[in-house]
């Protein structure tokens, strides 16, 4: 079965009366519309305005609140923190006297222990030192009398040399005199 697509034309006609009246309505509720849309927007722009300006006055309130605030409560909480300070500080000296009078008997306890604890490194620092010290004299003493005696056994051995030089040639004098003499005696003799 094929559709019959054409209308009858009385029905199309009264179709065409309500578009027509349609578009009219939605032209008139366009216009309405704008008219609404410019409304709101002018509506709008003039609450911001002043929704704006009640918040530049409570600002503006809310900062002198707070200074009113702040001048009356500045004194007394200053006076709050003085207070405060005052009994902190009392406090600090109460336990600075506890802790040195606790320093002062640890000290008193602990002193002859601590003097003999000192007095033992002191003590062995000083046995100590005397061994650098001796040990230093002994290698110094040492040298001085290597070089002493170097020098010493240096001159003897010179002085020895001369000496030996001068009995030697004493020696051989004494020796050409007594074969002398003997030659001497044997000539005599011989005579």
């Amino acid at each position: 079965m094929e559709a019959d697509n054409t209308l009858p034309p009385d029905n199309f006609e009264g179709e065409i009366r309500q578009a027509r009246e349609n578009f009219r309505i939605i032209t008139e509720l366009k216009q309405k519309l704008d008219i609404l849309t410019e409304h709101v927007e002018s509506r709008k722009e003039a609450l911001e305005e002043e929704i704006e300006e009640s918040l530049h006055e409570a600002v503006r309130n809310s900062k002198d609140s707070l200074e009113k605030i702040q001048e009356n409560i500045d004194p007394k909480l200053e006076k709050v923190i003085r207070s405060k300070l005052e009994e902190i500080d009392k406090k600090m000296n109460r336990w600075k006297e506890d802790c040195v009078l606790t320093v002062q008997e640890e000290i008193k306890k602990q002193s002859p222990a601590l003097t003999k604890a000192v007095l033992w490194e002191i003590d062995q620092i000083i046995v100590e030192k005397v061994k650098q010290v001796k040990d230093a004299i002994m290698a110094s003493v040492s040298e001085e009398v290597n070089r002493q005696v170097g020098d010493a056994l240096k001159e003897f051995r010179e002085e020895s040399d001369r000496n030996f030089e001068r009995v030697g040639k004493f020696n051989l004098v004494c020796l050409f005199l007594s074969s002398l003499a003997l030659l001497g005696l044997l000539l005599m003799a011989a005579r």
